[in-house]
């Protein structure tokens, strides 16, 4: 059952493959290199609950910075001109609370609290102050009452919704959060469905043939006709070393030769 799915899904991205790409050449500055992503400033077209402070996330690897005094809330000066708050994983999950606790009384058709409309920028927050995958179901069990409410969620917020699921290792969250658009109406755009590759391209060869179909679905270039993205199933077909997931990959790397000499152009 799963070499022949394999198998059609070899033969639909030859096909892809074989296509001429629909991406403008002026818009592809990739390098054959890993990939860098880099999330275009939004901040001033979203109506933000944090202007003031912008959160430092204790689970990453720190920026170097000056001595500051455990368990304290201390102002750090930012390139950007705002304050960056550092917090403790304790003020990080009381912040985090209160979001989610403001947000969910006041999404979904029959909303329980009408006072002070949610922000977009509220979703932002929640996301930033998100520490662990259960954090951020929680985030994603209030997505389906945004549109019911009459709202539409931004590009920005599904960008920075995957690199979170990146960020906190669980991409198969984003996974299923964009296998269901009928239930989470989450848009998709090109920047966030490569690092939704990037984010499963190491698990099982299912999830990255789930994520590559997904480009179809949103509209989006084939991912065998993107170069940052056929990289990415090249690597995991390759990986994945099985019969059918091969000759996905030797069916793809004759393009993905030639995509790279587009973008060295």
């Amino acid at each position: 059952m799963f070499a022949s799915t394999l198998a059609r899904r070899a033969l639909c991205i030859a096909r892809s493959a074989s296509a001429p790409p629909r991406l403008p050449l002026q818009a592809r500055h990739l390098h054959a290199t890993v990939p860098v992503f880099k999330k275009k400033q939004t901040s001033a077209d979203l109506d933000s609950l944090f202007d003031d402070f912008e959160i430092v996330d204790e689970s990453l690897p720190p920026a170097p910075k000056a001595s500051e005094k455990a368990g304290t809330s201390t102002p750090i000066a930012g390139t950007s001109g705002r304050t960056r708050t550092k917090l403790s994983p304790e003020q990080r999950a009381q912040e985090f609370t209160k979001v989610l606790e403001f947000v969910k009384p006041r999404v979904g058709r029959k909303p329980q609290e009408k006072h002070l409309e949610v922000r977009n920028s509220a979703w932002l927050g929640m996301l930033q102050l998100a520490a662990s995958e259960a954090d951020l179901r929680q985030v994603v069990s209030l997505m389906p009452g945004w549109v019911p409410s009459g709202r539409k969620f931004k590009d920005a917020i599904s960008e920075a919704f995957v690199r979170r699921c990146e960020e906190l290792k669980c991409g198969i969250l984003a996974l299923e959060v964009y296998s269901d658009f009928a239930k989470y109406n989450f848009p998709l755009t090109l920047p966030a469905a490569r690092r939704l590759l990037h984010s499963v391209h190491r698990t099982s060869i299912q999830n990255v043939m789930a994520a590559s179909a997904l480009f179809a679905v949103y509209k989006l270039p084939a991912a065998a006709q993107d170069y940052v993205s056929c990289a990415f199933v090249v690597e995991a077909c390759l990986r994945h070393n099985s019969e059918d997931s091969v000759a996905i990959a030797q069916a793809l790397l004759p393009h993905l030769r030639q995509l790279e000499k587009i973008d060295e152009d």
